[in-house]
C-alpha cells in the first residue's frame, strides 16, 4: 500500500521521496512533497459524503485534491500537505483559532444524508478491543468504562461535527489553519468536539488557563455546544474520551514495551476516579 499511495500522490503532483506520516492498524498516510495520500480504515463508510463537506467548506476544512477512490480494495483520498502543530512549541499552539474553526463548523448547514458523527461510536470500538490482560491499568480502565451510560449520544438536535477533534487535526496551509481528518465527521452533538480538551483539563494534563482560553474563544465566535455551566453537557463526553484515550495509552505502552509516561498516568488516574463513581 505504501507504493500505491506514493504513486497516487505523484499523480496528484507530489515530487520527491515518500515519507510515512502515520501508520497504525489498517490506516496509512504517505506524504510526497506537497501532496498527502491516505488509505482509510477497512470498513470506512460514507467517506465521499464526508470529503464533500471539506470541499464545500475550504475556509474551515482542508479541501481534498479530488474525490475518494477505491484502489486495491481500499478507499484512498488525496490532500495538500499542511504544517502540523509543533508539540515542541506549546506557546504557539493556535487554541483560539481551533476554537473559531469549531464554532464556525458547528454553525454551518447540515448536508442532507450526512451520517452520524463517530466520536461516541469510536469509544465503544476502542473499548471492545482486547486490552493487555496483565497490565495493571487495564482493570482500572475497564472499571471506568463500566460506569458510562450505554448510550453516549442520545438522539436530539444535531449540528455539523468534526467527530475527532484534537491538536493533531490542525494544519497550517497557505497561511491559514484548517481542520483535517474527516473519517468521523457527521451530524451530532457538537459538545463532543470540545470533549477531548475538556478531558485533558479535568485530568490535569491541559493547563486551566489554556482550557479557559479555548472555551472563551469558542463562545466568543458564537459556539453553541455549551451554554451556562459547560459541564452539564461536557461531563459524559469528557469522561468517555478520557477513558478511550487511556485505553489507547495502555495498548501503545505495551506495544512499545515501556512504562506509562506522566501524561498517560494522569489519564489512568482519571479513570480510577471515574471508576469510583456511581454508574451514569
Amino acid at each position: 500500500m505504501r507504493e500505491v499511495l506514493t504513486e497516487v500522490a505523484r499523480d496528484a503532483g507530489g515530487t520527491g521521496d515518500p515519507a510515512i506520516l502515520y501508520q497504525r492498524r489498517d490506516v496509512l498516510v504517505v506524504r510526497v512533497g506537497e501532496v498527502v495520500a491516505k488509505s482509510h480504515q477497512d470498513g470506512a463508510t460514507d467517506l465521499q459524503a464526508r470529503v464533500a463537506v471539506a470541499a464545500a467548506h475550504p475556509d474551515l476544512l482542508l479541501a481534498p485534491l479530488g474525490p475518494v477512490r477505491r484502489i486495491s480494495g481500499r478507499l484512498v483520498s488525496v490532500w495538500p500537505a499542511g504544517q502540523p502543530v509543533d508539540p515542541a512549541a506549546p506557546a504557539n499552539v493556535p487554541w483560539e483559532e481551533a476554537a473559531r474553526l469549531l464554532a464556525e463548523l458547528h454553525a454551518r448547514p447540515l448536508p442532507p444524508g450526512l451520517p452520524r458523527q463517530r466520536a461516541p461510536i469510536r469509544v465503544h470500538e476502542v473499548l471492545a478491543r482486547d486490552l493487555p490482560a496483565d497490565h495493571p491499568a487495564t482493570p482500572v480502565v475497564r472499571r471506568a468504562y463500566a460506569r458510562l451510560p450505554p448510550v453516549l449520544e442520545p438522539e436530539g438536535p444535531a449540528r455539523l461535527v468534526h467527530g475527532d477533534f484534537h491538536l493533531g487535526q490542525l494544519v497550517r496551509h497557505d497561511g491559514a489553519w484548517r481542520l483535517i481528518d474527516l473519517d468521523d465527521l457527521g451530524r451530532g452533538d457538537p459538545v463532543w468536539d470540545l470533549a477531548r480538551p475538556a478531558a485533558f483539563f479535568a485530568s490535569g494534563v491541559l493547563d486551566p488557563a489554556i482550557w479557559t482560553r479555548f472555551l472563551d474563544a469558542y463562545r466568543a465566535h458564537g459556539g453553541t455546544a455549551v451554554t451556562g455551566d459547560p459541564w452539564q453537557g461536557l461531563d459524559i463526553p469528557a469522561r468517555a474520551l478520557a477513558i478511550q484515550t487511556a485505553a489507547r495509552c495502555v495498548s501503545h505502552a505495551v506495544d512499545e514495551n515501556r512504562r506509562l509516561d506522566e501524561y498517560e498516568s494522569a489519564l489512568i488516574a482519571t479513570c480510577d476516579r471515574i471508576g469510583s463513581l456511581a454508574p451514569c
